[in-house]
């Protein structure tokens, strides 16, 4: 994971809106490569992701496999996402 760590100390140098930044990810056909999916609350933080492909909302996967950031007990996530392990 390429972008964690970077993605950690953005979050934490803007804690107050923690619960608007989200990473997660799928699993692919390769078991060695997972499609990665970040959420920030300013548009300007994606500059730092370099490499990264910009999707729409209705592109997201309403599945995902691993959580690694986020604030799963909001209703914005819970609405957004479930997980392949819970029916």
């Amino acid at each position: 994971m390429p972008y964690f760590e970077q993605f950690e100390k953005l979050l934490l140098a803007n804690g107050t809106m923690y619960r608007e930044f989200i990473m997660v990810s799928t699993k692919t056909e390769n078991p060695f490569v997972d499609d990665f999916y970040i959420g920030v609350p300013n548009e300007a933080f994606l500059a730092l992701f370099d490499g990264l492909e910009r999707i729409g909302e209705s592109d997201l996967p309403k599945v995902i496999d691993t959580l690694h950031i986020a604030d799963a007990s909001t209703e914005q996530f819970k609405s957004r996402f479930s997980f392949t392990h819970i029916p």
